[in-house]
């Protein structure tokens, strides 16, 4: 055999070899994971329900996985720079992001420089589901959906202000829809997270607001706030005797709130499914089932093509209301 024949077999020997072991090797390294910390980013900052929701996981999923799992607030541009972050991130299921209903369904539509788009995200597991809840501080004189919503349209024009936990956001989105559907008049005014924006609220500087249940329900519970309504079609097992603002007479009202984890796209998918497999796992242990409950978010789990449904429908839901609402943000 010649030199250059020698060469040519043993090149295409080289490249068998190396085709052949591929699929094993992307199984072996898939067998490894983790082999080092995972670092779960909260685009928000810390005590507010993305936060808590978490850091409720972190500790079992730490266990499950025999690694490290570091909740790392990163806040800023309503989310926008958490999410950046997670993709600018290795591929390779260490660094994930709890997202929630704005970052992938609202924010990339809102903003025109959001840096990213859905498709720039893997969807690994749905981790909650938790109603918004109108409050009002609880010496306010409003009663009722209906009392506020009087009060809004005595006010005029840019009159009631309503907080919200940034510009762009689910609690952004509810109060405007809650406004479209009412015809109140209010002015937004953004802060920076749930927890900011219940601290406004209870000190007078937002009349009203639409906070996610976690945040505000030791407050409501310690009547410092009072519940006006919940954003979900069903009552909250944690507020019973709250309306839905349906049942307060909003028609075809509607805000789901919801937790999951993201991983950067090109994720590998046996990691993405072992990763899914064991927060679905994590949620349904009866102490996370309670604590959730106790929070006031109802603990779900899910595959990722389940969740990956989820948040297409999510999308298209929200860009028609942004879309109607007129609502577009730098």
């Amino acid at each position: 055999m010649s030199f250059v024949r020698r060469r040519v077999f043993s090149a295409s020997l080289i490249t068998s070899v190396l085709l052949t072991s591929a699929p094993a090797l992307v199984l072996a390294q898939a067998q490894a994971f983790p082999n080092k910390p995972i670092r779960i980013i909260v685009p928000y900052p810390a005590g507010g329900a993305t936060d808590v929701a978490a850091r409720l996981l972190a500790p079992r999923l730490q266990e499950e996985l025999k690694q490290n799992v570091i909740v790392e607030n990163k806040p800023g541009a309503s989310g926008n720079l958490g999410m950046q972050s997670l993709m600018q991130s290795p591929a390779d299921g260490h660094t994930l992001a709890m997202s929630l209903t704005g970052m992938l369904s609202v924010n990339p539509v809102t903003y025109t420089k959001a840096g990213f788009t859905a498709a720039d995200f893997v969807p690994v597991a749905r981790v909650s589901l938790a109603p918004l809840v109108l409050v009002v501080p609880a010496a306010s004189p409003w009663k009722t959906v209906g009392d506020l919503v009087a009060a809004g349209k005595a006010a005029g024009k840019d009159g009631l202000p309503y907080g919200s936990a940034g510009a762009g956001g689910l609690s952004h989105l509810a109060s405007e829809l809650l406004n479209a559907n009412a015809n109140g008049n209010y002015t937004h005014v953004p802060y920076k997270g749930g927890a900011a924006t219940a601290t406004a609220v209870l000190g007078g500087e937002a009349t009203t607001a639409f906070n996610t249940i976690e945040t505000v329900l030791p407050l409501i519970r310690a009547k410092r706030l009072r519940a006006l309504a919940v954003s979900t079609r069903e009552r909250s097992p944690a507020l019973p005797d709250v309306p839905t603002a349906l049942e307060a007479g909003i028609k075809n009202y509607e805000a789901l709130g919801w937790f999951g984890l993201m991983a950067p796209a090109g994720t590998p998918q046996a990691i993405i499914g072992q990763l899914s497999s064991e927060i679905t796992k994590a949620m349904a242990t009866p102490a996370i089932r309670e604590r959730a409950l106790q929070e006031g978010a109802t603990p779900v789990g899910s595959t990722p093509a389940q969740f990956e449904r989820f948040v297409r429908d999510e999308i298209a839901k929200w860009t028609r209301i942004i879309a109607d609402a007129g609502i577009k943000l730098e």
